[in-house]
């Protein structure tokens, strides 16, 4: 399971498809869930930050629409603000 939250969801990701084409070519992409947690910042204010969990497993066979997701967890990815 790859987890990140914030900024290094982008990392995740790009982690994930580099495990995928080039290390270890059977894994694949069970599940993936996005979501957000509220967090209380250091100057006391309140935000969101989006979180992703990707749930791998090892097997012979690509199941269809797992590039579809990859593309739709790009997509997401990159639609989300940078908070500084």
């Amino acid at each position: 399971m790859v987890r990140a939250r914030g900024q290094a969801i982008e990392k995740a990701i790009d982690t994930v498809q580099m495990l995928r084409r080039s290390f270890l070519k059977d894994v694949l992409v069970k599940n993936v869930a996005v979501g957000s947690e509220d967090v209380t910042r250091y100057d006391g204010t309140r935000g969101n930050i989006s979180t992703i969990e990707i749930l791998l497993s090892h097997g012979e066979e690509e199941e269809e629409g797992d590039f579809e997701e990859d593309e739709a967890v790009e997509a997401e990815a990159a639609e989300q603000p940078s908070n500084p």
